[in-house]
């Protein structure tokens, strides 16, 4: 039923509770796990042009993609097929929702982080936004109890 089961990861130790299902659904299915994370491009300041432009933070995404190799290493050696990426990119949801069409992944894993109010409009809801725009399965894990 699921062949690739994403899971975006955003190196906290809340969104890392994800692993714990995703593996039980790839051991039941067979499937592959595909460890996933955005770097947010970074404003440069001071800048002349009245649009301020963005690079990408190199130590960031080197940081993002050493950690998603140590969680894949670890799943390996549990017997998973593992694969990672990385990408950069403003907007988190859009960045997952079209890595998983191009990567022709079954089902997206991920843990929300319970943000309500103010902090959730300020901040946004990726979980939401995957939710009414992915198009794909999508398993939340609740962040707390």
């Amino acid at each position: 039923m699921y062949k690739k089961i994403l899971v975006p990861l955003d190196g906290s130790e809340l969104a890392k509770r994800a692993l714990d299902e995703a593996e039980k659904l790839a051991n039941c299915f067979g499937a592959e796990i595909i460890l996933f994370q955005v770097v947010p491009f970074m404003p440069i300041y001071g800048s002349p042009e009245l649009v301020t432009p963005l690079i990408v933070d190199e130590k960031q995404k080197e940081s993002a993609e050493k950690y998603l190799d140590t969680l894949a290493e670890e799943l390996k050696k549990k017997g998973f097929k593992v694969t990672t990426a990385v990408r950069t990119g403003q907007q988190v949801a859009v960045e997952i929702i079209d890595f998983a069409k191009e990567s022709g992944v079954d089902l997206i894993v991920m843990c929300t982080h319970g943000r309500s109010g103010i902090t959730r409009w300020m901040l946004g809801s990726v979980a939401l936004k995957l939710l009414t725009r992915a198009g794909k399965p999508i398993l939340l894990i609740r962040s707390k109890g």
